[in-house]
């Protein structure tokens, strides 16, 4: 019976009857610094980076969080952001002073060697569109933006070719940076979001918020047509940016970070407080969960690969705390807190020639409880 129940089990939960739900779990991290930035891979693989030069990784979907720092790290430098490339590449950015540092690993955190450094620098954010091809923005210094590219991943940074000169006194906000592909898009505070649609080659343009002078975060979806971006309000293109229109959103005070998952319309965005807001669909925004302490400072939603269960966004907290997103599916019940070794199936009743069935079955990747039952029809 055991063949038999585990086909039924795969068409219920495959069946179009059993609707996708979220909930959110709290992560041990043993750590209570300022986290001021996370990238997730794949929801299975994520990377975070803090004060006092903390690097998080997580290699089972936020089950457990391994702190990588030191190793070449200096104990006193503030990162600010971070791009993890894959399992065992990534870049991190930080200041010291008025200097900014970038340092890369390229074995999963057991050493990390500096790639870059600038005097009277900060670099806001990094994005990698491979494993060879990178871009970083910072902060002005003299009259231009602090731009460069890498082509060898991460090892070298050049700035040739992408000179932009700075608009009065504008400046950039932390992980306000996002790359589709060859694209980029990065934030100011004075209105203006700048586009290139090839980062090596680029030829700026210029996208103008409608309302918000900040422009704290942006995101776009795989193909990058649709954006958002974040700042005293919440604004959305359809045109990769060329028109911006401001969107109903709640709460108060900047909308610090937004992501959004790819293919489920399902967007989520941090507002300076414990508060993760969401939508469904681009519905009315509400609130999905408050953290216990702490102030969420990013969120990220996984890039790549996601095919459901836990690490679908990380967020990340002023206290060290970070929560995780779980999927799970309508018709999945809970009935124990014990995590098993093992997946088990359980015999159905009552028999699977009936009009419906139950399975009881135990997962070991369910997240914080894991014993279930599955009810269906066929």
């Amino acid at each position: 019976m055991r063949s038999l129940g585990m086909i039924l089990l795969a068409s219920f939960l495959f069946c179009s009857n059993l609707l996708t739900q979220y909930f959110w779990t709290e992560q041990v991290t043993g750590t209570n610094v300022i986290l001021n930035s996370v990238s997730n891979i794949d929801g299975t693989n994520a990377w975070v980076c803090g004060y006092n030069g903390t690097v998080l990784k997580t290699s089972n979907s936020g089950y457990n969080w391994v702190n990588l720092s030191g190793n070449g790290l200096p104990s006193n430098i503030l990162l600010v952001n971070i791009f993890g490339v894959n399992t065992s590449t990534a870049l991190t950015a930080g200041y010291l002073n008025s200097n900014t540092y970038v340092y890369r690993t390229s074995n999963s955190g057991s050493n990390w060697q500096l790639v870059f450094s600038e005097n009277f620098g900060f670099i806001n954010g990094i994005y990698m569109q491979n494993n060879i091809n990178g871009f970083m923005y910072g902060d002005r210094v003299s009259t231009r933006w602090s731009l460069w590219k890498t082509t060898n991943g991460g090892i070298n940074w050049d700035s040739t070719g992408l000179f932009l000169p700075v608009i009065g006194p504008e400046k950039g906000r932390g992980n306000s940076i996002c790359g589709v592909n060859s694209k980029i898009w990065f934030g100011t505070d004075r209105f203006r979001i700048y586009y290139a649609s090839d980062f090596l080659n680029p030829v700026w343009q210029t996208q103008n918020s409608p309302t918000d002078t900040n422009i704290y975060s942006i995101w776009f979806n795989s193909s990058g047509s649709i954006g958002f971006f974040g700042g005293d309000s919440l604004s959305k293109t359809t045109n990769s940016g060329s028109n911006w229109s401001v969107i109903p959103s709640i709460g108060t005070g900047p909308i610090s970070s937004f992501t959004g998952l790819n293919g489920i319309l399902s967007y989520w965005y941090v507002r300076n407080n414990n508060n993760i807001y969401f939508s469904q669909a681009g519905g009315t925004y509400v609130i999905q969960y408050s953290a216990p302490l702490g102030s969420y400072t990013e969120l990220s939603a996984a890039r790549s690969g996601f095919s459901g269960g836990p690490g679908a966004i990380y967020a990340v907290r002023t206290n060290g705390g970070i929560s995780r997103l779980n999927f799970i599916v309508e018709g999945v019940t809970i009935i124990s807190s014990e995590i098993p070794d093992s997946y088990k199936l359980h015999q159905n009743y009552p028999n699977p020639f009936n009009a419906s069935t139950i399975f009881k079955f135990e997962a070991p990747k369910l997240s914080s409880s894991t014993g279930g039952e599955v009810r269906g029809g066929y």
